[in-house]
């Protein structure tokens, strides 16, 4: 978890506290978490999900922090809270990709637990039967398949040297990567940084 966090913190979590601590009125702060709550996380090498359980336990924490903060500036001003049903941060926002399929479930099955944790941890949020659908994970090799349109890349991408590529992936696969990605053959994780960088928009993050 400290070295997801090493991740997570400076790619998702400061931004956003940063941009928190900085909302003046109640009615921004609403504004904020609407933003907020449309922000959407990819790992494109998800794994069992770990990377992705992690931020979106985070990112519920944010969408607490900015309630708090709404309520708080409300008060210091002397006018009611905003009034009607507030977002949540949605489970569905939360994708990731895997060549391994029996990895892609045990992370879908990972994001459920975590959303049960989560209002256990921070209270009401959108239902959690019946189960969110989590087709966002999907099983798919990462570098042949288009990304989904995100706000923000973070995970671990396979390192594996080129000196071990042909033997581990087939000369096909090396030759097509050699090819697709016109950069010579390279370590497998600069293909996943290649893709990112292409993927985000100016100021948008990857880790």
């Amino acid at each position: 978890e400290s070295d997801i966090m090493k991740i997570v913190v400076p790619t998702i979590v400061r931004p956003w506290r940063e941009r928190i601590a900085e909302v003046a009125s109640a009615t921004e702060a609403r504004d904020l978490l609407y933003e907020l709550c449309a922000f959407r996380v990819l790992d494109p090498a998800c794994g069992c999900g770990n990377f992705l359980y992690v931020a979106y336990r985070e990112l519920r924490g944010l969408e607490f922090e900015l309630k708090q903060r709404m309520a708080a500036l409300a008060k210091s001003a002397g006018s009611p809270a905003p009034t009607g049903p507030l977002p949540f941060y949605p489970l569905r926002n939360v994708h990731g990709i895997d060549i391994e399929g029996i990895a892609v479930l045990i992370a879908r099955v990972t994001l459920w637990m975590g959303h049960r944790q989560m209002i256990d941890r921070y209270g009401e949020a959108e239902p959690v039967l019946p189960l969110v659908d989590l087709s966002g994970i999907q099983r798919a090799d990462a570098l042949r398949v288009e990304w989904p349109e995100v706000d923000t890349i973070i995970g671990n991408p396979p390192f594996l040297g080129s000196q071990l590529l042909r033997a581990s992936l087939g000369g096909a696969y090396v030759d097509w990567l050699g090819n697709h990605f016109g950069v010579g053959i390279r370590d497998l994780c600069v293909y996943w940084f290649r893709k990112a960088q292409d993927a985000l928009r100016p100021g948008q993050r990857a880790g």
